[in-house]
């Protein structure tokens, strides 16, 4: 019986944050779209968009926005719920039954804890893809098409497991082609290798082609070994780069996943302490942002009941404050991790501490 009537209280809980909260990502998602609509739509006429595409560009844009709007939905919702069920005295009839009010929070933190590890998710793996592809899909707009946009110019790349090192003169991020390039493998025992030189490369059926490829055997000075031969067309079928590795080496930090970021910087040693500090700083800050969710929620727990007895206005100004502060104390921390002032990891993380401290102490006062 006690079973039956804790699933239904928290069923009746559950309810009365969800709803709000698809009406508040809803609202801000709308807003978003708009907002940025008024930033891209002269791009959008001039190049004479279908709306289909326009359609599809706003959905390939909802991941990588949820990082900034759910925290500020589910907090909301949070304060309205809340503020609902302690103005209709619903809690105090919960708590009257014999229900602590730590069990009542423990729905709304599994919901906190859900929208974290559900952004974390989208944040790892679909929102640096789609924030990419949607950046290059405007900037396309803006250049009408043009190839050259998509063409990037000596492109390096280093794949230190494979001992492999490219140099591409010209590769088309939308096509992958590739031209002028030349590869150098290294051997097993780092005695020499190969020197491969193509003028052209395609990727196709999940593999590169190189058209009309040279390969030279070299010693471990560079000198050649040998007369080299030459093939018209050569699958590099032990090569396993994909275009998206070229690709991420183009992109800004921002649309790069956490793990991207770590391979780029276990691969970049040689690049200065300042660069590599601000690729560390981004990589923490990947890992760092999904946690908000659930930091707001236990900011949400207290001040959303104490909302319902003394008032909304001052509630809702005390949470949306904490909320703004932390993303000034994150970009400010950021600023200065990129900078050297503070380790990188500490730069983004310490705001989540602090404010997870103020969670917690403020929900162990309840009343």
């Amino acid at each position: 019986m006690i079973n039956v009537t804790m699933k239904l209280i928290d069923k009746y809980i559950l309810q009365n944050i969800l709803t709000p909260l698809a009406y508040c990502l809803l609202a801000f998602l709308m807003l978003f779209i708009i907002f940025d609509l008024f930033s891209n739509f002269s791009d959008f006429i001039e190049a004479s968009t279908p709306l289909p595409t326009v359609l599809k560009f706003y959905l390939f844009l909802v991941p990588s926005v949820l990082i900034f709007i759910v925290p500020i939905s589910l907090l909301l919702a949070i304060l309205y719920g809340l503020s609902h069920l302690t103005r209709n005295n619903e809690l105090t009839a919960m708590r009257a039954s014999g229900v602590s009010l730590y069990r009542l929070m423990i729905p709304i933190i599994c919901i906190g804890l859900f929208a974290s590890i559900s952004v974390a998710i989208i944040n790892e793996t679909i929102a640096p893809w789609s924030a990419y592809w949607t950046n290059q899909f405007v900037q396309a707009q803006r250049y009408d098409g043009e190839i050259s946009f998509y063409i990037t110019s000596n492109l390096p790349f280093k794949n230190p497991t494979a001992r492999r090192d490219w140099m591409i003169g010209a590769f088309n991020r939308q096509t992958y082609e590739m031209s002028r390039i030349e590869v150098f493998q290294e051997n097993e025992d780092r005695t020499g290798g190969q020197r491969i030189r193509a003028t052209g490369g395609r990727w196709l059926d999940g593999q590169w082609w190189f058209i009309e490829a040279t390969i030279q055997e070299v010693d471990e000075r560079g000198h050649p070994m040998g007369m080299p031969r030459t093939v018209a067309r050569m699958p590099m079928m032990e090569f396993t780069e994909s275009p998206r590795d070229f690709i991420n080496v183009t992109k800004d930090p921002q649309y790069l996943s956490s793990r991207e970021l770590l391979d780029y910087i276990a691969a970049h040693q040689h690049l200065s302490s300042e660069t590599l500090a601000r690729y560390t700083v981004d990589l923490h800050y990947r890992l760092a942002m999904p946690w908000i969710s659930l930091i707001v929620t236990l900011l949400g727990l207290p001040i959303g009941s104490h909302t319902g007895r003394k008032g909304a206005l001052g509630g809702i100004a005390i949470a949306l404050g904490l909320f703004f502060s932390f993303y000034v104390l994150i970009n400010l921390g950021m600023a200065l991790g990129k900078k050297g002032v503070v380790f990188p990891w500490l730069s983004v993380w310490l705001p989540n501490i602090i404010y997870l401290i103020i969670g917690i102490v403020l929900v162990r006062r309840m009343r």
